[in-house]
């Protein structure tokens, strides 16, 4: 008996992605379920005509708690997981259809993926073997983890796709520098709090700048520079995001202090000056506006100064 195939989607204001996933899912999973997070724009609109089952779930910052829901709506006997903007090439399609036809003794596979980044294609970011995406119903656990929501269960066997790129997803991420940013701050902060939220405490010491410089050397031996501006964009945020998630890591542990911190350091700045004296309320004047209206022929000079001329009086002295 042949078994089932369940692509989950999960989306959130995807319209400019959707589509093109979904037609690459299509031709060879047996039932294709989105999961949207009330998307703004018209990601479920177009996702209709393709999907099978279209699910709603709230927008939480762990986002693969959301995946879960269409884990659970899935009829097959197979989940493949898919982002809105990856795309399976034709060859990794039929790749997964006869592995899964033919019955394997394994429960997982992981699948590599290509990054295509500010447009172009990267030859030197790390690929394969890639993560968990084919499992077995039950053979995985989907945790709150930011990026790493899908973790194989104990005993779980795994399988790995042959090294190469067209057996690979393909992922068409970040179109402009300021997206990148924003997900860089919105993500940190996310990882950052999960940290602290399990009683790590500070990172050790050597940790703020070790994931950096493993960054920088990884570009370094990959030749990063044949990728142009785009592969140092990469390098350098992956960098700058593993040093920033530690120093949030440090921060949130005592940003609620320093309201109280400054302002005692403003006090005893301060304190070198005798005590305010208590003062009456001072009473607010408003100044007199030129009257839109000069009909009959008086205007306003100075504020608050009447003249019968027809026209403003000026203070020639200023």
């Amino acid at each position: 008996m042949t078994s089932r195939i369940s692509a989950v989607v999960l989306t959130l204001n995807e319209e400019h992605n959707i589509e093109y996933c979904l037609r690459s899912v299509r031709p060879w999973c047996d039932e294709l379920v989105l999961v949207d997070m009330f998307s703004d724009d018209r990601t479920v609109e177009l996702a209709r005509p393709y999907v099978d089952v279209v699910l709603a779930h709230e927008r939480v910052l762990a986002f693969d708690i959301g995946r879960q829901r269409g884990i659970d709506a899935a009829t097959g006997d197979w989940i493949f997981s898919i982002d809105a903007d990856e795309i399976v090439p034709p060859q990794l399609g039929r790749w997964i259809r006869a592995f899964v036809d033919a019955d394997p003794e394994y429960d997982l596979t992981q699948i590599p993926r290509i990054n295509v980044f500010l447009g172009r294609r990267l030859h030197s970011t790390p690929w394969w073997p890639g993560k968990p995406r084919l499992f077995k119903r039950g053979a995985v656990l989907v945790t709150a983890d930011l990026h790493h929501g899908l973790v194989p269960r104990a005993g779980t066997r795994v399988a790995q796709v042959p090294r190469n790129p067209q057996l690979s997803l393909w992922h068409f991420t970040r179109l402009r520098i300021d997206a990148l940013t924003q997900k860089m701050n919105h993500y940190t902060t996310i990882e950052a709090r999960q940290e602290n939220a399990r009683g790590r405490g500070d990172p050790p010491g050597h940790t703020w700048f070790v994931g950096a410089f493993r960054e920088v050397a990884v570009y370094v031996y990959k030749r990063g520079y044949r990728d142009g501006f785009a592969g140092l964009a990469y390098m350098a945020n992956r960098a700058y995001y593993k040093f920033l998630r530690q120093a949030k890591r440090w921060d949130e542990a005592r940003s609620g202090l320093r309201q109280a911190r400054y302002d005692l350091m403003r006090e005893k700045i301060l304190s070198g000056y005798p005590l305010p004296r208590p003062r009456a309320a001072g009473t607010i004047i408003a100044p007199t506006m030129i009257d839109a209206d000069l009909s009959d022929g008086v205007t306003v000079g100075r504020m608050g100064e009447r003249s019968d001329e027809g026209i403003a009086s000026v203070d020639e002295t200023g």
